[in-house]
């Protein structure tokens, strides 16, 4: 069948069903584009000066990726845990979880330049702390929030199919949100049953989320681990997030699910494991010049089934670089993986990226799709 900018919602999921042909869905992910604008001051190009983000997509006849519907599983802790957060400094929030078995504190710190912000105190310092994290994740329950579900329908139907950021895997949890990679790599060298331990308190609490996702409407699923082959070896890779993934591919298939995960960091270590661990796709693989391997390699690594999800290295869309380089990316990627291709950005559009580069990609794909025969 054809599609056209109003089909989004349903080219989506045929693309993951393999009902798609060959047609290729465009989802630049351009919200972070958005938002530093906004942070700064900045007006928006031509015409989309005063959208919506909705608006904005709408008007460029691009898909989003819409992890907004993440708004929709709320996480609760058992009623003896507090939390609290008070404002320490300018752009500095300290939060504090007090439970039965000690208290936890971080620091987060807002940057000047955008609406982003970082750790300037991780929650999870000492061998102590980690007892207390691993009575939070236990304290742990999941739900499903249909009429939040609604209103966003209301604000994205029809720009791409309702897609959920689950919560990261075990130890990508502690490298990225609660712990870094210091004290991470510290504590699994000199208390590996504690973090074991913890790892699998983090695996139990988020069975109440598969129950939330398994009832809820959402097909799409995505493990944001931000997985880099720089920091997570192979052999946590296999012992930490491989058996999880499996393990949350057990439950979801059966619900009609469909399932990917977020590698974007350095993909070398990782491209053994693409078809390892129950994945029907992989999201953000970056190629060179941003990456660390070619675009090639990472075709080779998906073989004749995965779907890739983006896959244009991000900074081909600065001028920084001449757009044949660009648009040989993007021909590369049609050519190789049409009817198995969610082509966006790997992994967000710059701040100084230009729209007008977003806009010939576009382009490129309504020919590509207009030119298929059904």
């Amino acid at each position: 069948m054809a599609y056209d900018h109003r089909d989004f919602d349903k080219l989506n999921v045929d693309i993951f069903a393999g009902k798609a042909g060959k047609h290729v869905l465009f989802q630049p992910r351009i919200n972070c584009w958005y938002d530093d604008k906004k942070y700064l001051g900045q007006p928006l190009p031509g015409e989309l000066e005063g959208c919506t983000p909705a608006r904005m997509y709408r008007k460029l006849k691009v898909s989003n990726r819409i992890y907004d519907y993440g708004a929709c599983f709320e996480r609760r802790f058992d009623a003896d845990v507090k939390v609290t957060s008070e404002q320490i400094g300018e752009r500095k929030t300290l939060m504090r979880w007090t439970t039965p078995v000690g208290e936890l504190t971080s620091v987060i710190r807002g940057n000047s330049s955008n609406p982003g912000c970082y750790y300037d105190k991780f929650q999870v310092e000492t061998p102590e702390d980690i007892r207390v994290r691993t009575y939070l994740e236990e304290a742990t329950v999941w739900s499903f929030r249909p009429d939040v579900f609604e209103k966003l329908q209301a604000e994205w139907k029809g720009l791409g199919a309702p897609t959920m950021f689950i919560c990261r895997t075990t130890i990508q949890e502690c490298i990225v949100e609660t712990m870094g990679v210091e004290n991470t790599v510290y504590a699994l060298t000199d208390e590996p049953e504690l973090m074991e331990g913890y790892f699998e308190a983090i695996t139990r609490g988020q069975e109440s989320l598969l129950d939330a996702l398994i009832e809820s409407p959402i097909q799409i699923i995505n493990y944001g681990d931000n997985l880099h082959g720089g920091i997570l070896s192979p052999h946590w890779f296999e012992k930490y997030i491989q058996p999880v993934y499996l393990h949350r591919r057990e439950r979801l298939k059966p619900h009609g699910k469909f399932l990917h995960s977020h590698w974007d960091g350095d993909l070398k270590p990782l491209l053994p494991y693409t078809h390892t661990c129950g994945l029907d796709g992989i999201e953000a693989m970056t190629p060179l010049p941003q990456g660390d391997v070619p675009l090639e390699e990472i075709l080779e690594s998906l073989g004749d089934d995965l779907i890739l999800l983006d896959g244009i290295a991000a900074i081909l869309f600065q001028d920084t670089y001449p757009e044949e380089m660009l648009m040989e990316q993007v021909e590369t990627l049609l050519q190789k993986l049409g009817g198995r291709l969610i082509l966006g950005i790997s992994d967000e559009m710059p701040s100084l990226g230009d729209i007008e580069r977003v806009k010939k990609v576009r382009d490129r794909v309504e020919r590509w799709n207009a030119e298929l025969k059904d």
